[in-house]
C-alpha cells in the first residue's frame, strides 16, 4: 500500500476520532488518538511528494478548526451535552421562583399603603386593605407613615416611603418679609442696636483710655 493512500486512511481515522471526542467521553484519548492521526497523515503525505504533503497538512488546518466549530454549535444538543451541560431554559416560568401567591402580589406594584409596624427593614404594611409581611428599601419606617410598592421579592413586599405625601407634609418656602419684621420688634434686645454694641470696645489708640 502506498504512503498516499495510508495517508489518506489516518487522515480519515483523525476525523472519526475528532468528531468521537466531542461526543464520546475519552477523558482526552481520543483527542489525543486524532492528533497522532493527523500527524502521522501529514509525514505519510510528504514521503509520498511535496505537493501531497502540504496538501494534507493544509486539510488538516481547514478539518480541525471546522470541526470544533461545529462541535460547540450542536454539541449541547447532543444527549451527552444535554447531561453533561445545564441546559438553557426554555420560559421564564422555569428559573423565577414564583408561586400562584408570587404571581398574584405582582399586581401590587405601584399601590400606595400604610405601614403597620416599624419597619427595621421588615415589617408589616396595609395595601388594599389587606396586610403583608414587607421589607423596607433600604430604610427605617416608621409606623403609620405612608408608602408606596416598589417590587415583589420573593413573596415580600418591597416598599419606600412614598415621596409624594412626605415631601407635602414638610415645605422650604421662606418665611414671608413682614414676618421677619415682626419677630424683631417683639424682641429688641435680641437685637440691640449697633452703636450700643460698639460701645461695649474700647479703642486701644485713644490717648485717653491709655491714661
Amino acid at each position: 500500500m502506498s504512503f498516499l493512500l495510508w495517508a489518506l486512511v489516518l487522515l480519515l481515522a483523525g476525523c472519526i476520532f475528532l468528531a468521537l471526542e466531542f461526543f464520546v467521553p475519552s477523558s482526552g484519548t481520543l483527542g489525543v488518538l486524532a492528533a497522532l492521526s493527523f500527524v502521522g497523515a501529514i509525514v505519510l503525505a510528504f514521503m509520498a511528494g511535496p505537493g501531497y504533503g502540504i496538501a494534507t497538512f493544509v486539510a488538516v488546518l481547514i478539518i480541525v478548526p471546522a470541526a470544533c466549530v461545529l462541535a460547540v454549535k450542536y454539541w449541547p444538543d447532543t444527549p451527552i451535552g444535554r447531561m453533561i451541560l445545564i441546559q438553557r431554559p426554555e420560559s421564564p416560568d422555569e428559573v423565577l421562583p414564583e408561586t400562584e401567591a408570587y404571581r398574584g402580589m405582582q399586581h401590587l406594584v405601584g399601590r400606595h399603603g400604610l405601614a403597620k409596624s416599624l419597619m427595621m427593614p421588615g415589617g408589616v404594611v396595609e395595601v388594599d386593605r389587606k396586610s403583608y409581611d414587607a421589607v423596607s428599601d433600604g430604610m427605617a419606617i416608621e409606623p403609620g407613615t405612608r408608602i408606596v410598592v416598589v417590587a415583589i421579592s420573593t413573596q415580600r413586599v418591597v416598599v419606600r416611603p412614598d415621596d409624594a405625601i412626605s415631601t407635602d407634609q414638610f415645605t422650604s418656602e421662606p418665611l414671608p418679609a413682614q414676618v421677619l419684621a415682626d419677630d424683631a420688634e417683639a424682641s429688641p434686645a435680641a437685637n440691640p442696636p449697633l452703636e450700643s454694641v460698639m460701645k461695649d470696645f474700647e479703642n486701644p489708640f485713644d490717648e485717653t483710655n491709655a491714661r
